[in-house]
């Protein structure tokens, strides 16, 4: 019995013991546990950080799989940062006069200001391409738009002409990345079946951007000859006003880039979801190729060298040196023909504006449909010229035509300017669905390197544009408004024969070219 008892008791004695050692080892755990806890908070500080220096949030690697209002918001910025580009080239056109009296300068000296940033954004985006190609969108974006902030900040303090135009030149490199990123980035993020309406959306912000600010004869992408912006910062604070205006819409760009807008560029070679182990890197190190330190910054013009590209650009080309023609010459014709004042005439560029925003929106669904429809009938033979041609799209062709030339004749046989505006709401309706497909067509062929793709287009159709606006008015004292119009018509229609050459012939020159990358 007392052997029994002791073991008993031993066995207390050890359960006790045991217990002990478990409050320790429990207490301990305790500790671990709260230092891996504090561990991670730190991480997740970290983690933070360096998520808003690098832009990548989450660890997903491609950009396709975020989640829809995650897509909505990167659609939302970019869309702002195009409005913001084409709402800086007009919004202080009701203050020139007021600028050449403080100036003390000519009207060429005055539209130098002007001419230089339409060509500019025509030039610039062709360099941020290549950089966005090589390093990314998001680092672009965040450098781009500090060097708009930082001129906008000097033309608002601008002491001389001279000075005014050098920072004008600034603002126009800065602000013109998101010409050639914002459609990189709509395709970073977007399947094909998906991408036309995408950037139908995304054109929407620099659709209305000039809406907002014009005044005068001149234009980025659409006129509209009412201040609404900038003429009631002029009249209420001053010239200078515009521009500090213009200086916080950058920053809150810039801003909104900083904190929401994730890298979107996905690197297969790389994909950067999973950091490899120290070891594997330092086994692949030897592997890997060097990178490429010097971009070459004229390195996406290139791209014109494929035939199919080429095409498509040339007859984006000719649709905006049409479109841009018939605006240069607008406001004369309803001022002094009709004799519309100012306000009158802004209102009347509206039917063109709103025909455009629809004619990009059902455009860019109509070509998402019929890249659906053909790609089911073909399953893994999908190709970018599936994209091009349908109903709609061959529509907009004829409608290009009977639009122009009726506008034409309207004008010529003083026809009321009522009449003359339905048809420009044609126009605007078929320019703007051929600009979205033909624009997403290009992307499509070329996604790993989108944003220089967009680039070749933004230069080839700003330089026509731009030439065509020198030359408007000359062309407009030449030629009656009748034939002017009929021939700005016709010359569209024969180049939409590129979009059917590239349709039709389209698959056989990729497979000899083998230049997509989809």
């Amino acid at each position: 019995m007392e052997k029994i008892q002791a073991s008993s008791d031993y066995s207390k004695t050890s359960n006790n013991k045991s217990t002990n050692d478990n409050k320790i080892i429990t207490t301990s755990n305790n500790d671990s546990t709260i230092a891996m806890t504090i561990n991670m908070t730190e991480a997740k500080k970290v983690s933070w950080l360096k998520a808003i220096s690098t832009g990548k949030m989450s660890n997903t690697a491609d950009a396709k799989s975020f989640s829809r209002l995650r897509k909505l918001i990167i659609v939302t910025i970019v869309s702002v940062s195009g409005t913001t580009t084409s709402l800086i080239a007009t919004v202080y056109y009701p203050a020139l006069v007021q600028m050449q009296e403080y100036f003390q300068t000519t009207d060429t000296a005055i539209n130098a200001s002007l001419a230089i940033y339409i060509f500019l954004i025509g030039f610039f985006p062709i360099c941020w391409s290549s950089f966005s190609d090589a390093y990314g969108r998001r680092p672009i974006y965040l450098i781009s738009f500090m060097l708009a902030i930082i001129g906008s900040i000097c033309c608002a303090v601008s002491a001389n002409i001279g000075m005014f135009i050098a920072f004008r030149a600034i603002t126009a490199l800065g602000s013109s990345s998101c010409l050639s990123l914002g459609a990189a980035t709509i395709s970073d993020i977007f399947e094909s079946h998906e991408r036309g309406r995408a950037f139908s959306y995304y054109m929407t912000g620099p659709l209305l951007g000039p809406a907002l600010g014009y005044y005068k004869q001149r234009k980025i992408t659409i006129i509209i000859k009412n201040p609404i912006i900038g003429g009631g910062l002029n009249q209420a604070l001053g010239w200078r006003s515009i521009f500090w205006f213009i200086t916080i819409l950058n920053a809150c760009v810039w801003f909104a880039t900083l904190f929401f807008l994730p890298e979107t560029r996905y690197d297969k070679e790389d994909p950067g979801a999973s950091l490899p182990s120290s070891s594997d890197t330092t086994k692949e190190k030897k592997a890997e190729p060097k990178r490429q330190r010097f971009v070459n910054p004229f390195q996406s013009l290139e791209l014109l060298r494929n035939l199919n590209i080429a095409l498509a650009a040339w007859f984006i080309g000719v649709l905006f040196m049409v479109y841009y023609l018939m605006n240069a010459n607008f406001t004369r014709v309803y001022t002094v023909q009709y004799g519309l004042n100012s306000s009158a005439v802004g209102l009347c560029y509206l039917p063109i504006a709103i025909g455009n925003i629809f004619g990009g929106i059902i455009g860019g669904q109509a070509s998402d449909r019929l890249y659906m429809k053909r790609a089911a009938s073909y399953p893994g033979q999908a190709f970018p010229e599936m994209r091009l041609g349908g109903i709609f799209f061959y529509g907009t062709i004829i409608m290009q035509l009977l639009g122009f030339t009726a506008y034409g004749w309207c004008v010529q046989y003083n026809i009321h300017f009522a009449v003359g505006l339905i048809f420009l709401f044609v126009v605007g309706l078929a320019l703007g669905g051929n600009n979205i497909t033909t624009s997403t067509y290009m992307v499509d062929c070329f996604r790993t390197r989108s944003a220089s793709v967009t680039a070749c287009n933004n230069f080839v159709r700003y330089t026509m544009a731009g030439i065509s606006s020198l030359v408007a008015a000359d062309l407009g004292h030449v030629l009656t408004p009748g034939i002017l119009y009929t021939l700005c018509g016709a010359i569209l229609f024969l180049f939409s024969g590129c979009i059917i050459y590239i349709q039709i012939k389209g698959t056989k020159q990729a497979d000899k070219e083998q230049h997509y990358q989809e």
